[in-house]
């Protein structure tokens, strides 16, 4: 038996699974399968073709789901985004995918270590000037949450925050 791989050919293009579901990356397992089945039960082919208010169904479609007129865009959009988040290893090939786009789409211009940025208490977060006299900012939040790239809050550039999750 082979190893399931994320295949990024079923990929719903500029969609990010999360989203679709309306769940967070963080969510759990039972978190994304309720939003799924839910999901499922709302935007079903066969089930918007019943309803009476069609236009209002296909109205709640979030700005990420496509939809060609009767749901089956979107219905196949929540089915590929089931498929990869409900399995732990294409979940885990997915976010690295999703991590490394990120990574992407911003051109690091350098890499520094979350020690040697300030500390703001109150915030609870992270500091380091830009040399163009502006900061870059990251929250405690956003680093427990996986993010570590951080544009300059008064310029295009970018760094790559460097740590360890204790």
């Amino acid at each position: 038996m082979t190893n399931p791989s994320y295949n990024s050919d079923k990929k719903c293009e500029n969609k990010n699974y999360y989203e679709i579901l309306k769940v967070s990356i963080g969510a759990d397992i039972e978190e994304i399968k309720k939003s799924y089945r839910k999901l499922a039960l709302l935007y079903h082919p066969d089930k918007l073709n019943k309803e009476i208010n069609i236009e209002e169904n296909i109205n709640n479609l979030s700005n990420c789901l496509a939809n060609n007129g009767n749901g089956t865009k979107a219905f196949n959009d929540i089915q590929i985004a089931w498929e990869t988040l409900k399995d732990d290893l294409l979940r885990k090939q997915y976010d690295s995918l999703l991590l490394e786009q990120k990574r992407q789409k911003y051109s690091v211009s350098d890499e520094i270590d979350l020690d040697d940025m300030e500390f703001i208490e109150e915030d609870s977060e992270y500091i380091y000037p830009c040399r163009c006299g502006d900061h870059y900012i990251i929250t405690e939040d956003q680093l427990s949450e996986g993010s570590d790239v951080v544009c300059c809050s008064g310029c295009s550039l970018s760094i790559k925050v460097i740590y360890q999750m204790e």
